[in-house]
């Protein structure tokens, strides 16, 4: 990835307060009302998100558990019904 580097040095700043930043980032996104907005807090919960995805093993291995679900799922039509 492109930004690894990046992603890395804002999360050794932070640190795990990025759990309670995930949160306040998915509140704006929700709350925002025109397409900039969607796409400016989409990106900040990405990033976010982004960090804890590298730096946390747990969710890593339930991110790989929800794709190959999602993959199987389509596999079976499940989301045909």
């Amino acid at each position: 990835m492109r930004y690894t580097h990046e992603v890395e040095k804002i999360f050794n700043h932070f640190g795990v307060s990025q759990y309670e930043k995930l949160h306040e980032e998915c509140l704006e996104y929700v709350n925002a009302e025109t397409p900039y907005e969607w796409d400016d807090e989409a990106a900040d919960v990405f990033i976010v998100a982004l960090q804890l995805f590298m730096h946390n093993p747990a969710i890593r291995k339930r991110v790989r558990y929800k794709i190959n679900r999602t993959l199987k799922r389509i596999k079976e039509g499940y989301y045909e019904k």
